[in-house]
């Protein structure tokens, strides 16, 4: 089983900003298109990390000071994905 977190941000200029500043910080990200569980919109984009970059990247989210921000748990499984709010 793997852990992965989703960033979702409200625009793409957002995300490629929270890319940027989040890998400057040494945190291993990507931006990744939101799994449709997550967001349908135009935008559809965010950040993705692993679990072991959590802390990390909590804190340079903070710092951000980038405005409606959420992110989402996701547990991969043999048979699926999970999907969980996570607040920050």
């Amino acid at each position: 089983m793997a852990t992965f977190y989703y960033t979702a941000v409200e625009s793409r200029s957002h995300a490629f900003l929270l890319e940027r500043r989040l890998k400057a910080e040494g945190v291993i990200c990507d931006l990744s298109y939101m799994p449709r569980a997550l967001m349908t919109d135009l935008c559809n984009l965010g950040v993705k990390f692993k679990e072991s970059e959590f802390h990390k990247a909590v804190a340079v989210i903070y710092r951000s000071g980038l405005p409606g921000i959420r992110m989402y748990r996701e547990v991969v499984e043999p048979d699926g994905f999970i999907y969980e709010n996570v607040d920050i």
